[in-house]
């Protein structure tokens, strides 16, 4: 089972209900605090509601990621007593779609949040279908009222929610028939569980503020397979990799480094049991720079790289990566060769990349790489977050063809750089004519 699509209703800047299809690469573009991060953020949420350990149907601290000081910051325009629903949808190996959607409500007098409904389609068509009928956010099993598969006759069903999964209890005052009926669905939902979880267990992100580098690391005593939220780990998977393993993954970053940023090499200069991050000169090996004197831009895409690399080369990109701005801090001319690692890794069996980008030459880069056939078309996604005054941001894909065109583009979009030569172009008449 994968995680292949997101939604999500009066959430954040969104007012009305928004869906994202997951493609292998996926692209957020959009203005400042339009609403692009609550979205790349948000499968976290959802990974989290639906984990095995999960309690309240929504935490608002995931791995160190803040979606808010209280539940109200979830809810668009901050309403006390409003509610979100989110939803996601899934797809098996045999090619069936599976679509889960649940509204949490939130009751600002107890500060607390409850399962106010629950669905699960299948292919289309309804499997379950769950509304609180208990008024008191209080009482853990709540009675519920619904239908479960083609069955024309009503549920009433006491339930509690372990995070926004529903767990059946049995009532002694039941028929012997409904109890079989209950048990079939408890059985149902108990077996469904286990394979959402593996699918969004698989969800990894990495922020848009990564840890600036230090002058000396500890060899790790275990195998780091993660760079981590905000890529602190990525020294300490290089150091077991050279430590360890050959060293695989450290030539390949290294690299990366030479091809693409300047020549210079990346390398472990190891100091007893600790290590530093130095860079040499191509012109002489001999020549050494620790990570922490060389400019941010070398230091912030390290965790990208390691990740990426690391991934690509043990098998295991399979699952969702979320990445902030991985352009951040670095040169603008290396931002190609930076998407050219994406589009290279969203070609493996099961890998899906979410990312949040102000970068142009990023996004040209894959429409280059589409007019070359070097990337297919129909293994992204591209959408514009438009924050332009209305109740709530909207989203809207940019529809892209295999030459690299695209349908449409948002106007003012990227246009930045043609407004200020023509702004340039203005005021060089208007010099000219004062002159002449």
């Amino acid at each position: 089972m994968e995680l292949t699509g997101i939604s999500f209703e009066n959430y954040k800047a969104f007012s009305r209900r928004e869906t994202l299809v997951l493609r292998p690469l996926t692209i957020l573009i959009g203005r400042n605090s339009s609403g692009k991060s609550a979205i790349a953020r948000f499968p976290l949420l959802l990974a989290h509601a639906l984990a095995e350990r999960a309690q309240s149907p929504l935490e608002l601290d995931i791995r160190g990621v803040d979606f808010g000081g209280s539940f109200v910051d979830l809810i668009h325009n901050r309403t006390p007593h409003g509610a979100i629903g989110l939803g996601a949808s899934f797809e098996s190996a045999e090619g069936d779609r599976l679509e889960i959607w649940a509204r949490v409500q939130h009751f600002s007098e107890f500060m607390m949040q409850v399962v106010d409904s629950f669905e699960i389609t299948k292919n289309g068509q309804p499997l379950l279908s769950l509304q609180r009928s208990e008024v008191d956010p209080q009482v853990e099993k709540a009675i519920y009222s619904g239908q479960w598969g083609r069955e024309e006759a009503k549920l009433s069903l006491y339930l509690s929610f372990r995070g926004l999964w529903p767990v059946v209890h049995f009532s002694p005052q039941g028929t012997e028939e409904s109890a079989l009926r209950l048990e079939e669905l408890s059985n149902s939902l108990s077996s469904l569980l286990p394979q959402l979880q593996r699918a969004v267990d698989r969800v990894g992100y990495l922020g848009p503020f990564r840890v600036p580098p230090t002058r000396q690391y500890r060899f790790p005593g275990g195998l780091p397979q993660s760079v981590g939220v905000s890529g602190s780990e990525a020294p300490a998977l290089l150091g077991a990799d050279s430590l360890r393993k050959g060293g695989v993954v450290l030539k390949a970053v290294s690299d990366w480094y030479r091809d693409y940023l300047g020549g210079w090499m990346l390398d472990i200069s190891r100091h007893g049991d600790s290590f530093s991050l130095v860079l040499r000169s191509p012109d002489d090996p001999s020549i050494e720079v620790n990570l922490v004197d060389v400019g941010t831009g070398l230091s912030q895409v390290l965790p990208l790289v390691v990740q990426r690399l690391f991934e690509t080369l043990t098998g295991k990109s399979n699952g969702l990566e979320i990445i902030e701005q991985p352009e951040l801090h670095l040169h603008p001319g290396a931002h190609g060769d930076l998407a050219d690692l994406y589009i290279q890794a969203a070609q493996q069996p099961g890998a899906r990349f979410l990312i949040e980008t102000h970068s142009e030459n990023f996004i040209l880069r894959i429409r280059r790489r589409l007019a070359e056939g070097k990337f297919d078309v129909s293994r992204v996604g591209i959408y514009w977050v438009d924050d332009a005054p209305r109740p709530g941001s909207l989203i809207e894909p940019i529809n892209l063809y295999s030459n690299g065109d695209v349908s449409s583009w948002p106007r003012g979009v990227f246009a930045e750089d043609f407004d200020e030569v023509r702004a340039i172009r203005a005021a060089q008449r208007g010099a000219n004519n004062d002159e002449g």
